[in-house]
């Protein structure tokens, strides 16, 4: 049973920019060493971090965060496992999907060269699915 359903579009310049202007301590307060890594990898690395941050989103609204405490990016994570994006959840963020009976989320990504957009679809149940973070903390 869907729980939640959150969408997010970024603007990969605008990534790009803020990854420019802010240097590296930008990227260590949004992102984990291994979202790091993986997208600094990448050719298009201003397009992975805008698509990982877009995901980070989608997921904060498919939980329904309410954001005035802020969102502590950091507790979700975007991994890729078995060519598949999964979140992995963390601290408060792993809490809030416990509380809402989230067991699974699933992510789908896509968009255009100056945009990327990201799903997440929050679902009830007891066991964790393909592509999808049981939403513990790991």
């Amino acid at each position: 049973m869907v729980s939640g359903v959150g969408v997010d579009l970024f603007e990969v310049e605008r990534m790009a920019r803020q990854l420019r202007e802010g240097g590296p301590a930008f990227a260590v307060a949004l992102f984990t060493p291994a979202e790091i890594t993986r997208c600094s990898r990448r050719r298009a690395a201003a397009r992975a971090f805008a698509a990982c941050f877009a995901a980070k989103e989608a997921v904060a609204k498919a939980l329904a965060w309410d954001g005035s405490a802020g969102l502590p990016w950091l507790e979700i994570e975007i991994l890729e496992e078995e060519g598949r994006l999964v979140a992995r959840l963390h601290g408060a963020v792993a809490s809030r999907a416990r509380e809402r009976g989230v067991a699974r989320l699933r992510l789908a990504q896509g968009g255009s060269p100056a945009r990327v957009a990201a799903t997440a679809l929050a679902e009830r149940g007891s066991e964790p699915g393909p592509g999808g973070s049981n939403g513990r903390g790991g």
